[in-house]
Order: C-alpha cells, then structure tokens, then sequence
C-alpha cells in the first residue's frame, strides 16, 4: 500500500480530534464568561439590596425626626477646612420611636450609632445637625445655622464570610429642616386660591414670607368689582402643580425684582414664564412637593403630660364645663371655652431676631407662673414661661394669653373672638384700605402680643357671632363717643373737644369733661353740655317736662330697639337698664363734671350687662350689635383718633387638618364659602344674626400664619347658611418673628425635613466594622 495514502488517511483524525479540542476550549472559556457573568450580576444585585437597606436606615431616621425633631445621635456635626469630620458629644443611649414595621428591627440609639436590620441586611447610621450656615437678611423667617442636618448611613448584606458573598454600601444625606407654619403666610395642602375678597376699595396685600399649594396656586379675584391680590416682598412662591394668573397680579420679591404675572406669562404659557431666581417655582421647574403629613400628637400629648420647658395641661372631657355654644354647622359635637382674660403679659421683651435657639437644647423652665394672670385655672397655676394644652375636646377660644402658648385638639377649634391682642393696641391704619397698622407689633410685657400657635386635627373657624367678644376695645371709645353725643353738647367745637377727650388714639390719655362753663351776663354759669348741666342744677328732679327733655336721648340710648340712625346700646334687662341710668345721673350731679372714672364705671356697668345678655339670649338690637353700624359709619370719618374699625383680631399661627368641604367655586367666581360663622341672616336659631350689613364692613385681621394641611377627611359641609354674607374684609399678614424670637416661639413648633443631597458608595468591610 502507498505509504503517502496511509497518511492522508490518518490526518482525518488529527483534525476531527484537533476541532473536538477548539470546541472544547471554547466551551471551557464561555462556560467561565458565564460564571463570570454571574458573579458580576450576583455583586451588582447584593449592593443594590445593600442601597436599599441603608434607604431603610434612612426612612427611619425622618420617622424618629418627625416623631422628635430634637432627634440626633450626636450633639452635632463638624468638618474642618482639611476634610476631617467630627461627631460632637455622641448620644450614650436613646430608645426609638418606631414601632414595629414587617420585619425592621430597630435597635435605637448606642453610643453615637443608631442600628437596625431587615430580612435582607443590616445598617448603621449616625446623624446629627450640621452648624455652620451664615445667615441670610432677606429670609427673615429662617434661621439658615439650624438649617441643615447631616446623615451618614452604612449597611451590608451578606454572611459576612467571603467578599464575593457580601456588599457593603454607604449613603451620605444633606437633610433641609423647615417650619411651614412660620415660613409660609398662607399654606394650602390642596390648592391655594387668593380670591379671598370682595377688595373693592382696593387691592389686598400679602406682604412678606412665603406662598404655597399642594396641588396648585390661583391668582385671581372673585370678578366684578374685586380687584385681588397683589403680593409684595415674597420669599417664594411654590407649587408642585402650576401658578396661574386669572386675573393680572403685581408681584414684587424680597430682592425687590417684580412682575405682572398674567395668563400670557404664567405656567399655562411655558416658555414666557420666569422663575426669578427661585422665588417663583412651579413643578416644571423644580418646586419641592411640602406635604406636611400631620400634627405630631402623639409627641405633644407626651410633652403635655410631663413638660419639662415649660407648664403642660391635658383637657379631658371634665376638665372644664361644658359650653353651651353650638356649631351651626356641626350642631351636635361639644365645645370647651377657653377664655384667657386680659393682656397681663410679664415677660419682658428682646425681640432678638439673630436666632431662635433649639428648645430642645434650652435649660429647664421653672418660671413662676404671672403673678397677676388671669388665665382659666388651671392655667394660671402652671410654671414655665410658656404653656403646652393638648385637648381632646373642641375648643371655643378668645382673649389675651399671659404667656406663649401652643394649643392643639383633637377635635375643631372656633376662634370666638379677639385672640392674643393687648386691647391698648392702636388699630390706626394709614389709610381707608384698611391694609395694615402704622404700629408695629412687638411681643412682651408693654407691647401687643405674645408668641402663638394654634394647631386642629380638624377645623379651624372664625366666629363673629358674638362681637362681645372681640368689639370691646373698638365699642368702648365709641360707647363714649355716643353718650357724649346724649349729653348734648352746646357747639360743634364742644363735640370735637369731648371726641378728643373720650377717643384719643392712645386711651391712657383720655381725659374728663366739664358740664359747666364760666359765668355768663346774668353770672349762671353756661351749659356746655346740656343734659349734664341741667342734671347738675337740678339734683331733686326726677320728672317733669324738663326731665324728659334731657334724659330722652340718654334713655333711648340704652334701650333695646331697631337698629336705625340713633346709635344704640340695649340693655334689655329693666333693673339694670335704670341702674345703669342711676349712674349716670349720680355722676353728673356729683360735681357738674364727668372724670375718667366715672366714665369708666359707667362704661363698665354697661358692658358687663351686655356681655351677660348676649351670652345668654342675642339680640341685634341690645349691646354691641346694636351699636356695631354707628361704629363702622364713625370710625370711617376720621382714622387718626381712637375710634377705631370694627375687627376681629387673631395674632397667632392658625394650623387646621381638615381638607376643604365647602360651597366653593374655583377660578373668577364665588361663593368661595370659607370655615367662617357669624353675621348672617337666617340663622337666629343659633344667635346668629346680620347685624353689620353692606356696605358696611368688619376685618377680619390673623396676624401670623394660615396653614391648611388637608390631611383629614371632613366630618361636615360648610354650605355657607351661617356664614359671613359679605360685609367681611380678610386681612392676612405674616409674623417674621414666630420662629427666630428666642423668647417669644411657642413651645413644640412641628417641623418637617427635605432631602437636599444624596450620594452612595461602596465600602469595604473594614470601614463598616469601624463606623
């Protein structure tokens, strides 16, 4: 056989066993590629768990923050200029808050380190607040050093026995912390419309901090004659949603930059629409969605059992008596009163505005309570310069606080009247747009106001069905006024001289009249007021056709009867009525004259019988109501005197849960029916009467804060049957000072917390173990 075929034959073999030998090769190497694969996809799966582990860890400290916002693992965090980073005073040991979520543990707080674990991994974390930030003068309600709060958090997933089996992971988080109710003038967790109106003398002014909706912002009027809003000096103005301009609107910024915002240049028209600089923000640029989820409860119910900075009280449901007021719109539900007297405030005053401090971090408070308040026992008896109240009933609410105060219930709370207003203070307005007072406002013993916080679980209404309660400081100069005018004065120049004498802007300067003046030809001495001098001459007569000549106008003057041209002042009671009369006549023949005191007494007798009647039974012919038109039509002739516009005054932070049930119209249109009673017809089954009719008007001024936080569901509809029927001019103004007052902030001021960086990385078992 050929030796050359043999071999032919055999290279066959050489290559099937060479191609067997490639092929296998190639299997060997995709077989590792895939193992390889594998082991990549296994590494990029763990230290995705491990991320989410530590977002866990991260989830748990906004919870502990929101539970306590003086929650921290250190006292606070420091870098240095080289990079080296400081956790000061680390916290010996702290107990969570959390309660127990599917399978995370949480271990709280040991020894700076805050731990916890899930099914999937365990994380540490440290957090503390991060000080440092300079302060910014055009943020007037923000204390930028106690801005900040810094979060380090590391987790791992894995048996901890091989690095291929393991994924070690860490988060470093810039946390933002903010106080809506005092940043923001007007707070909306749904939409936030400012057809707040009618404005038709002019239009409103919201002036300073800040403006925010949930789900979008109106600037618009209720059409007609209203002429809106017009917004001046605003921090920011931000919604998730957008902003529209129904109705052309002037805003100016706290750079003092403005624009026209119009349906041409608003979110609706994308392009032409301008953030300035992050003070005007809709969702398509970058507005941050606030959704302040609730009032913390739990925690003020704790710190309102055992306070420890300030005097702390509970209103259970024996608390207090039972009011007899009723809710027109929720009839059956009970009502608590808390009237808090007159302004007795002896704290004294700093209006520091360089920061306000953390309460948390404060000495404790062992103040003795205000040697001469007059707030409702048990109140007055509570030490600490301000005073916690956790109620779990509904609450009825007016008068002067003695000291800061926070006050939350769990049920609805009705503002009945002046709130947190030292009577003295003059409500002079510059001008008849009734925008906002020439005086400014300062908190402390000698001034106006102290610090206030008013939070509902559910609604917060205005009521101005009883103006006995919030008339007395505007009735009384008038009350004078008109009894001056009952006691016939001989001259218009004697009229003006008994109005500057009665009605003086500042009332420690009211001074007396004289009934008598000197001697004429015949050497009697001449009447300068009629009734007063003829009452002086003749002490003995209590009849006659001389009697009834002088006395006519003061004893219509206190009886109950129509409302009409005649101011009136009804006191229905007959007994009392005469007393009242008694003193008047006792008075002017005593000396022929009227001092301060005898006014006041006489004043005195006759709102107290007042106050007592409409109490009890309302009439809008007897007492305030019965007056309150003669005031509105005086005070307009002259603002520059102390007969002042009828108001309701509420100088405090106004927080209410409940979402928005009521006859309310978006867009140019009304009724936008707000949580308001009082001053309507057809409501006299509930003492509600229309005793201020257009065009007259009453304001209605919060000076502070409104937030609507809608996160409850309503119990109720507000149909608007008893409320306002026009006649209601809305003032809304905003306190800078509610949070950066170190002395005047009330106590337990919620916070919520944004997250502004965030970043991840991987680390080695070594820095886990160290952390």
């Amino acid at each position: 056989m050929n030796p050359l075929r043999r071999c032919r034959r055999g290279s066959g073999y050489i290559i099937v066993i060479t191609f067997a030998a490639l092929l296998g090769l190639f299997l060997v190497i995709m077989g590792r590629l895939r193992k390889g694969q594998a082991v990549l996809l296994s590494k990029s799966a763990r230290d995705f768990v491990a991320t989410t582990v530590g977002e866990a860890g991260l989830n748990c400290l906004l919870s502990e923050l929101r539970a306590d916002p003086a929650f921290r693992t250190a006292w606070y965090y420091k870098q240095t200029a080289a990079g080296a980073e400081t956790w000061t005073s680390p916290v010996v040991s702290r107990d969570t808050s959390l309660g127990e979520v599917l399978d995370l543990e949480v271990d709280g707080v040991s020894k700076g380190v805050y731990s916890g674990r899930t099914s999937l991994g365990e994380f540490k974390l440290k957090g503390a607040p991060f000080y440092g930030a300079k302060e910014d003068a055009a943020t007037l309600g923000l204390i930028e050093k106690e801005l900040y709060f810094y979060v380090e958090v590391v987790s791992h997933v894995g048996d901890g026995k091989s690095d291929e089996g393991n994924s070690y992971r860490r988060i470093k988080a810039m946390l933002e912390r903010r106080s809506p109710i005092t940043e923001h003038l007007l707070f909306d967790g749904e939409m936030l419309d400012l057809g707040m109106g009618p404005y038709t003398a002019a239009p409103n002014q919201l002036r300073q901090g800040r403006l925010y909706g949930y789900q979008y912002i109106t600037l618009n009027s209720l059409g007609g004659s209203d002429q809106g809003c017009e917004l001046y000096e605003m921090e920011k103005i931000e919604t998730p949603g957008m902003i529209r301009a129904l109705k052309p609107t002037r805003i100016e910024f706290a750079d003092r930059k403005s624009v026209t915002l119009t349906n041409q240049n608003d979110s609706a028209a994308d392009k032409k629409f301008n953030p300035f600089d992050g003070f005007l923000l809709d969702g398509a640029r970058g507005a941050h969605p606030i959704k302040f989820t609730h009032i913390p409860k739990e925690r003020l119910l704790e710190k309102a059992k055992h306070p420890r900075k300030y005097g702390g009280l509970v209103i259970e449901r024996n608390t207090f008596p039972i009011s007899p007021y009723r809710n027109p719109y929720d009839p059956k539900t009970e009502y608590v009163d808390l009237d808090f007297g007159e302004y007795r405030v002896n704290l004294s005053p700093s209006d520091s505005s360089s920061g306000g401090g953390n309460d948390e971090d404060a000495p404790d408070d062992d103040s003795a309570p205000p040697y001469n308040g007059d707030d409702p026992a048990p109140l007055n008896t509570l030490r600490g310069k301000s005073l916690l109240i956790y109620s779990k009933m509904p609450l009825r609410i007016w008068g002067c606080p003695d000291r800061n105060v926070h006050i939350f219930s769990e049920g609805d709370i009705v503002m009945a009247g002046d709130f947190n207003q030292n009577p003295d203070t003059p409500q002079d307005y510059p001008d008849a747009t009734f925008q906002n007072y020439k005086t400014k406002l300062k908190n402390g013993k000698g001034f106006h106001k102290v610090a206030a916080v008013i939070e509902s679980q559910g609604r917060i209404l205005i009521d101005v069905s009883r103006p006995s309660l919030f008339l007395a400081n505007e009735m009384k100069p008038y009350f004078l006024y008109a009894f001056g005018m009952a006691l016939h004065p001989a001259s218009p120049d004697l009229e003006k001289e008994m109005r500057e004498a009665f009605c003086p802007l500042d009332p420690s300067k009211r001074k007396g009249i004289l009934g008598l003046g000197p001697p004429g030809s015949d050497g009697v001495p001449t009447a300068r007021y009629g009734t007063l001098a003829w009452l002086y001459n003749n002490p003995h007569t209590e009849s006659g056709p001389g009697y009834d000549a002088n006395m006519v106008d003061l004893i219509e003057f206190l009886k109950p009867g129509p409302v009409g041209t005649t101011p009136r002042f009804g006191i229905r009671d007959d007994v009392a009525r005469q007393q009242i009369i008694e003193e008047i006549k006792r008075a002017c023949r005593e000396g022929g004259n009227l001092t301060v005191e005898e006014v006041d007494r006489i004043y005195l007798m006759a709102w107290k019988w007042a106050v007592k009647e409409e109490n009890d039974k309302p009439d809008v012919g007897c007492g305030p109501m019965a007056l309150a038109a003669g005031l509105f039509d005086e005070a307009k002739k002259d603002l520059n005197d102390g007969i002042f516009m009828p108001e309701i005054t509420i100088n405090a932070a106004l927080v209410s849960s409940t979402r928005r049930s009521s006859l309310f119209r978006i867009g140019m249109a009304s009724p936008k029916t707000l949580d308001e009673i009082g001053n309507a017809p057809g409501g006299e089954d509930y003492g509600i009467f229309h005793y201020l009719k257009e065009p007259r008007f009453l304001i209605q001024r919060v000076y502070g804060s409104e937030i609507r936080l809608a996160t409850q569901e309503p119990a109720y509809f507000v149909s608007g049957k008893y409320s306002p029927a026009g006649g209601l001019l809305r003032r809304r103004v905003w306190d800078p000072k509610m949070l950066t007052n170190s002395d005047f902030k009330a106590p337990e001021i919620p916070f919520t917390y944004n997250l502004l960086t965030f970043s991840e990385e991987t680390i080695n078992k070594e820095t886990y173990d160290k952390f």
